[in-house]
């Protein structure tokens, strides 16, 4: 599947940081959270993001946004 991750796909990537349900993921993104989502979309994706992307990705709403700006996502299968 090809296509930009939304909403459901950035708050099962984030509840895979500390074994949570996807209901236990909160709206608002830590710097731990980040960091781990960032790992995940650069593993999956060979998708590298500047710092200026990151900047901007404090919430999940914002997550989806950003990622939504970069395009299709397709997932590394090297």
């Amino acid at each position: 599947m090809s296509a930009a991750l939304g909403r459901d796909e950035v708050v099962a990537m984030l509840a895979g940081f500390g074994d949570r349900t996807p209901q236990e993921v909160p709206e608002g993104i830590d710097s731990m959270e980040l960091a781990w989502l960032v790992h995940q979309i650069e593993q999956r994706y060979d998708r590298h993001l500047d710092d200026d992307t990151l900047a901007r990705m404090t919430t999940v709403s914002a997550v989806v946004e950003v990622l939504g700006g970069l395009g299709e996502l397709r997932p590394d299968r090297a």
